[in-house]
């Protein structure tokens, strides 16, 4: 193979150098696979290395996988089956099978996934006096992942004096968690790093062997390399071997796991004699994306200097919308979509993607996909409806409104735990159908019958009877805003706690309902005649739509799972300032938090190879409790264009929020729920809007809670104290609100 012919003249110097220390700084786009993968193969076909002799880490199996196969199509003949391409924990777990034994531990170990490991700590909390749910719990695996980042066992850990009480407490978390799990013969992610270097550090013959194993040590996605992988890296580098990284700075998005941007900055400081060779000529996007980038991520400090260039010529202006509703910007992106594949016969469902910052995001997008039957894919979690978070809660509002709803009896009967067993509901099922009743309207009435439940489980069913109970009338009633009505129903049920304790903890499940909230109240302010049984059944109507067969679907994806990827036309969705950069992020880590945030921004912008939509909303927002900005990095990358995009913004957030809500809830009645004890109309009509702007501190007079001031402003929400109601949340626009004066 003429291997000079195969790639660019930078590509072929980093391909063919000859120096010990090699450090490639890959742009994106590139050719960063290409170049390692062609590295491996000239040195063995040039340079006739033995493939036993050399170790490429990769950090994922999958590009693992592909990196053998390109390789053995680079070397077609060759006999390559002791060439090690693998992942760090893929080859300390087979270094561990082998040499784990001078440890005295067995070398059948099992491995506990982060799953196990939480279902562990919360053990232990329950045997310190802690609930499950408690945050002390998720405080420790916190606490105790990052000592192991670091590669610190118990015995290594020094108490910070200025938290000694709770570090104290931490630490004997981690006593135990290691006591329990040696038990188990279980090693975690991080011990398979640990137990490899303690052996290494301590075991002189084992590391003399392992020094002289490998001539060639090949690194991808070198920035994304944490300490202990680094030292780990440094017991395989004997006085012959030759280390070879590639990697970019400007795209580590992993510092949150443990990666640290310093080892590849650093690189030539660790490793006098460093050559280092930039791959910025880009072979996937348009001048115009790439511009965007490069003044993007120039704002950044921690960084090495290079932009991004390429040799193709025209290309599409990055378009920037700012819609006036979450709703808006999701249909601007399926109409967008739905035009681009009507002037482009020859373009392909599967040449778009859409990328969001969190994964909640996705619920706007999949709705107007749907309506418009453009088939997706969501990458890296399940649809927004169908994910059992939000499944749970629609099953509620659907017995709201409708308690001969079997199907969702069963799903929630015991969803939070109330400890009915599936005997009790055997026996609600057969005492219901002996009555006539559907299984919710037994429940509902079930004071009336001599039931033959336990006790306890009757105290349940009181406490689900009466919750129910109170939400319907507070919607028949419509004086408080319905979003907060649904959302406090959840609350009372015990179903956010139930999410924090629940084995499968994580805070996107939390944010998943709040998007579900968040979208009720979009949906009955958007569609004024409408009414909340239509936003149930239109619910259903999307989340039961088969997946269309094939694989040319649209990919719906966090930024974070698109690294690595490429698409003809991508939408970067959710650019508000909050959302991305993310809030939680910025506020954990500040300065550092930025710059990542930044660049994980950069990765979302350059897997655009023909066209890039960056979108964005005025929006309020549920989860933020706040109307939406514009996200810094537009302006950032030169992209307002100066048009008054920030400007506007600020009107809509301010004198523009003067918007008529004009809510129909009549139709909501026909279903019977109410028909015992309510007029013909079950739902009050929110007509128009009152014109108030309000502020923290004005008199709020309304005409069933009376008088009360006004405490928190959140956008078109209110909170008003009463002075015989206490607190309520309301929709600040309703006609049943009047201001009174000073």
């Amino acid at each position: 193979m003429n291997f000079q012919n195969e790639l660019n003249d930078k590509q072929y110097e980093a391909v063919s150098a000859e120096d010990r220390f090699l450090r490639i700084i890959a742009g994106a786009g590139s050719g960063k696979t290409r170049v390692l993968t062609y590295r491996i193969a000239y040195l063995i076909g040039e340079r006739f290395v033995s493939p036993s002799r050399i170790l490429a880490i990769t950090f994922t199996n999958k590009v693992a996988r592909e990196m053998n196969e390109r390789t053995k199509d680079l070397l077609p003949g060759q006999n390559i089956s002791q060439l090690t391409i693998s992942t760090f924990h893929s080859w300390c777990a087979k270094f561990l099978r082998r040499e784990i034994g001078v440890l005295g531990f067995p070398k059948n170990y099992i491995i506990y996934d982060e799953e196990d490991q939480i279902r562990l700590i919360k053990s232990i909390g329950e045997s310190f006096g802690y609930k499950k749910s408690d945050d002390m719990n998720k405080i420790a695996m916190n606490w105790i992942g990052a000592k192991k980042t670091l590669g610190e066992l118990p015995s290594d850990v020094k108490i910070n004096p200025i938290h000694r009480d709770q570090e104290e407490q931490l630490l004997k978390y981690f006593e135990e968690y290691e006591h329990q799990k040696a038990e188990a013969k279980a090693l975690d992610f991080d011990d398979l790093l640990i137990y490899t270097i303690k052996i290494l550090e301590n075991f002189e013959d084992i590391r003399e062997r392992y020094l002289r194993r490998y001539e060639h040590i090949l690194i991808d996605e070198f920035q994304d390399t944490n300490d202990l992988q680094f030292k780990l890296l440094t017991y395989l580098i004997g006085p012959g071997t030759s280390l070879y990284v590639v990697g970019d700075p400007d795209q580590t998005i992993y510092t949150w796991r443990g990666a640290n941007q310093k080892i590849i900055l650093d690189f030539d400081k660790v490793f006098p004699g460093t050559r280092s060779i930039i791959l910025n000529e880009n072979y996937r996007s348009t001048n115009e994306i790439l511009g965007a980038a490069n003044r993007l991520i120039a704002h950044n400090v921690e960084r090495i200097q290079k932009d991004l260039f390429t040799r193709k010529t025209g290309g599409a202006r990055i378009v920037v919308k700012n819609l006036d509703t979450a709703v808006a910007e999701a249909n601007f992106i399926g109409n967008k979509i739905e035009e681009i594949k009507a002037t482009h016969p020859e373009v392909h469902y599967k040449d778009f993607a859409v990328l969001y910052r969190s994964s909640y995001l996705s619920l706007r997008v999949e709705n107007a996909l749907t309506t418009r039957r453009i088939p997706y894919n969501v990458y890296g979690g399940v649809k927004f409806y169908s994910r059992k978070e939000v499944k749970d809660c629609l099953a509620y509002f659907r017995l709201l409104m409708n308690e001969d709803d079997n199907v969702s009896f069963d799903r929630i009967i015991n969803v939070p735990k109330r400890g009915i067993g599936d005997k009790s509901i055997q026996l609600i099922k057969e005492e219901a159908k002996e009555h006539g009743l559907s299984y919710f309207k037994y429940v509902l009435e079930i004071d009336k019958y001599q039931s033959q439940l336990k006790s306890a489980n009757l105290k349940a069913l009181k406490k689900l009877q009466e919750l129910s109970l109170k939400t319907r009338e507070k919607l028949r009633e419509n004086l408080e805003a319905y979003s907060e009505v649904l959302d406090n129903y959840l609350k009372e049920l015990g179903y956010y706690e139930s999410l924090a304790n629940d084995e499968d903890d994580d805070d996107d499940r939390i944010d998943n309902v709040h998007a579900l909230i968040d979208d009720i109240r979009n949906y009955l302010k958007e569609n004024v005649e409408s009414t909340f049984e239509e936003y149930l059944q239109n619910v259903t109507l999307l989340s039961s739509q088969d997946d269309i067969d094939g694989s040319d679907k649209v990919s719906l994806m966090t930024a974070h799972t698109a690294k690595g990827l490429e698409y003809e036309y991508v939408f970067v969705m959710g650019l508000n300032q909050g959302v991305f950069p993310n809030q939680r992020a910025l506020e954990e880590r500040r300065k550092s938090g930025m710059e990542e945030e930044r660049r994980l921004a950069y990765v979302a912008f350059t897997r655009a190879k023909k066209e890039l939509f960056l979108t964005l909303n005025r929006d309020y927002s549920y989860i933020s409790k706040s109307n939406t900005t514009p996200s810094q990095f537009i302006k950032e990358a030169g992209l307002d264009y100066g048009t008054p995009l920030f400007q506007s913004t600020l009107k809509a957030t301010g004198e523009g929020m003067e918007r008529i809500y004009k809510y129909d809830l009549s139709g909501a009645g026909k279903s019977g729920l109410y028909k015992e004890n309510s007029k013909d109309s079950a739902f009050a009509t929110l007509a128009n809007s009152n014109g108030i702007t309000w502020k923290v501190g004005d008199k709020a007079v309304h005409k069933v809670f009376g008088e009360g001031i006004v405490t928190e402003v959140d956008g078109d929400i209110i909170t008003v104290d009463f002075r015989d109601f206490g607190r309520k949340r309301l929709l600040g626009q309703h006609p049943s609100l009047s201001k009174k004066g000073d």
